[in-house]
This record gives structure tokens, C-alpha cells and sequence, in this order.
């Protein structure tokens, strides 16, 4: 398990030097994207946690009366939740994939 066990150090942005990306017969990565998976799942937690930020600033403006618009709010928590549950779901089919995984004989 240590393997998948995430950096909490990254995801709480603390920096770390920096981990090399893989190499697959000799090119950076399959598709030539230039992004590392961990790169990829962190960059995408953190889009999440940006737009949760947002949604609570939002919120917050609204309570004080400075929102003209209550739709932009209520698009914005809408967008927040929506790319929570999508992250969620990502993070559950990793954790099943890994379960099957060990569950497979050698």
C-alpha cells in the first residue's frame, strides 16, 4: 500500500523536491502530455479545492449583500459540489482498483 499512499505534504503544499516523471521505453510519458498520474491527481485536487474556495467566498459575499446576482452563487456552489463528487468517484475507483489488485494470485 505504501506504493499509492499519497503525499499529504504535496497535497497540503508544502514543497518537496520535485519526483522525476516516468519513463515508458524511453519517452516521458505514453501519450506525450508531459503529465506524471500524481501530477495530474494533484493538479485536479486542487482545481476542486479552488473552486470550493470560490463557492465559500461567494457564499460569504452574499451574506454581507454584496452579491447582485444570487445565480452566480448559487452556479458556483453548484460547480463546487459537482467537481467534488467527480473527484470522489475518481478517488473510489482507484481505491477498488487497488483492492483488486491484491486480491490477485501470483
Amino acid at each position: 500500500m505504501d506504493a499509492l499512499k499519497l503525499d499529504l505534504m504535496k497535497l497540503a503544499g508544502i514543497k518537496t523536491s520535485p519526483a522525476a516523471p516516468p519513463v515508458v521505453d524511453g519517452r516521458d510519458s505514453p501519450r506525450g502530455t508531459g503529465l506524471s498520474f500524481e501530477n495530474l491527481l494533484e493538479s485536479s485536487m486542487k482545481s476542486v479545492n479552488d473552486l470550493q474556495q470560490e463557492s465559500d467566498n461567494l457564499v460569504n459575499r452574499m451574506a454581507t449583500g454584496d452579491v447582485d446576482d444570487i445565480s452566480e452563487v448559487v452556479l458556483s456552489a453548484q460547480r463546487a459540489e459537482f467537481a467534488l463528487r467527480m473527484i470522489t468517484e475518481v478517488r473510489n475507483k482507484l481505491v477498488d482498483a487497488y483492492q483488486q489488485l491484491g486480491r490477485l494470485s501470483v
